[in-house]
């Protein structure tokens, strides 16, 4: 049951983290059957941050608990565009209630050819499930 809330920033940069992405569109979804309704569409600012979201989550009661009886996180998925950038997409993403997180994202440049992959593989990535936490 999702009756608390988590908040997410997403920071999106280039150069190693030296140049901010401005403009970038964020997509954040539900990852879940419960929470699969959430749709956000957000742009990050000259920074390169977007405005902070407050997510549905587990109560933090499953975060405090040694044997919760249902994992203590929500899973959101995250993609980001920006002129100029390769689109990434991050997929399981967790929130924790009563915590404010931010996702760093690297955006790789594009070539200016048209091409919207990554040459050397895919940019997405999927994160693993902490087993630790279930």
């Amino acid at each position: 049951m999702l009756n608390s809330s988590g908040a997410l920033r997403v920071r999106a940069y280039t150069a190693g983290g030296a140049l901010p992405v401005s403009n970038a569109i964020v997509r954040i979804s539900g990852a879940e059957e419960s929470n699969r309704l959430i749709h956000y569409t957000l742009e990050t600012d000259r920074d390169g941050l977007t405005p902070r979201v407050d997510l549905p989550t587990p109560s933090l009661d499953y975060s405090l608990s040694s044997n919760p009886p249902e994992q203590p996180y929500s899973l959101y998925d995250v993609e980001i565009s920006a002129p100029g950038f390769i689109t990434k997409r991050i997929g399981g993403l967790t929130v924790f209630s009563g915590v404010d997180s931010v996702q760093l994202i690297n955006m790789i440049p594009s070539s200016g050819d048209g091409v919207k992959d990554y040459p050397r593989g895919s940019v997405n990535t999927v994160i693993p499930e902490n087993d630790n936490l279930t």
